[in-house]
Formats: C-alpha cells, sequence, structure tokens
C-alpha cells in the first residue's frame, strides 16, 4: 500500500463512499506495525496544526462555563502545539482502547489490524479537516454543515473500521466498542491530568 497525495485522496474518497471497502482493503495490506503509528502521529500533528492556525485566523475567544455562583471558569485555546499534542495522544489511545476493549468483546483483529484502519481513517478525516480549515476561511457561511460532514464520515467511517478490523460482521456490536473506547478514554485521561497536572488550566473570572 502506499500512501501518497494522490493516493490519499483517492482513499479519502472511498472512505466517503464506501467506508466498508475501504477498511477491507487496509486490513488486507497488511500495514507494518510502525507505519500506521507513524501515520497516527503524522495525522495528529497536521490537524492539531491546521485547527490552532485556524483559531489564530478566526480569533476564537476562549472556552467559558459558568459556574452555580455566577463566576465564569475560563479556558484559553491550546496554541498548534499543545492540540497537536493531545491529537497524536487521543489517536493512539483510540486505537489502543478499540483493541483492548473489542478483544474483550469477542473481536478476532490483531492490534496491527486495529492501528492500520484506524490510521488509515484518522489520515483521511486530517484530508477532510484541511479541506474544511480552507472552505472555512474563504466562505465561513458552510462551516457548521462541514462540521456535520466531518463527524458524519469519522463516526461512520470508524463503526465500519471497527467492524472489519475486528470481524465482528455487527455494526451494533462496533458501536458499543467505539463508545466503551471513548468512555475509556475520558477517565484515562482524567486521571492522567490529577495525577501529572498536565492539561488546559482554567481561571476564574
Amino acid at each position: 500500500m502506499n500512501l501518497t497525495i494522490i493516493t490519499l485522496w483517492e482513499w479519502t474518497k472511498l472512505t466517503v463512499r464506501a467506508p466498508a471497502s475501504a477498511s477491507a482493503m487496509v486490513k488486507a495490506a497488511k500495514l507494518p506495525f510502525e507505519a500506521s503509528i507513524i501515520m497516527i502521529v503524522l495525522a495528529g500533528v497536521v490537524s492539531g496544526v491546521s485547527s490552532g492556525f485556524l483559531d489564530f485566523l478566526s480569533g476564537a475567544p476562549p472556552v467559558e462555563f459558568l459556574l452555580e455562583d455566577g463566576q465564569t471558569l475560563v479556558f484559553d485555546r491550546s496554541g498548534p502545539f499543545m492540540q497537536g499534542t493531545y491529537a497524536v495522544g487521543t489517536g493512539l489511545a483510540l486505537a489502543f482502547a478499540i483493541f483492548q476493549i473489542g478483544k474483550r468483546m469477542g473481536g478476532k483483529g490483531s492490534l496491527a489490524d486495529i492501528m492500520s484502519v484506524t490510521a488509515v481513517l484518522q489520515l483521511v478525516m486530517t484530508v477532510i479537516l484541511l479541506v474544511q480549515t480552507l472552505v472555512l476561511l474563504l466562505v465561513p457561511v458552510f462551516g457548521f454543515g462541514l462540521l456535520v460532514f466531518g463527524l458524519y464520515v469519522f463516526f461512520r467511517g470508524l463503526g465500519h473500521a471497527v467492524n472489519i478490523g475486528h470481524n465482528f460482521n455487527s455494526l451494533g456490536l462496533s458501536t458499543g466498542v467505539i463508545a466503551l473506547s471513548f468512555v475509556a478514554i475520558v477517565i484515562l485521561a482524567f486521571i492522567f491530568v490529577s495525577m501529572f497536572g498536565v492539561g488546559p488550566v482554567g481561571e476564574l473570572r
């Protein structure tokens, strides 16, 4: 499997059109485990830098949460480097969680299988994110529609990736694995932040 800009664009179109076929072809390609790791890291870095760049150009305001006592908890938006770091960590954690949870629910895919199908999907989503960023800069009115489209492609593609990767033959079971994987990531992230104090720090105003 040779991933170039041209082939990546073809994979993106195939994932949008027929995600099950795309995942089946990726799994059959038997990508080396190390190559999948590199692709996930690349996808995280590019998507993080793109998001940070878009926030900078658009002047996106800080994230605010109104507390019960009337105070506001404000989180400044992370820069491109931190967003890229978060994206890489989340991408790797998602693939590993899908492997571990799927295996315990009867999945037969190897870690290399799950890493490969999720890695290519994350690269595809990076292509879509870059297109979204360009369109948002040129025609901001299409922003919400592009966001909904990207989420649809991601979750639809991930459902088929888990289904094919673990040989479930059940999108319902795949959905359960995905839901539990996201819950596991949130719990682990909370534990990690609590232990090491790494993460966004809010300010009361």
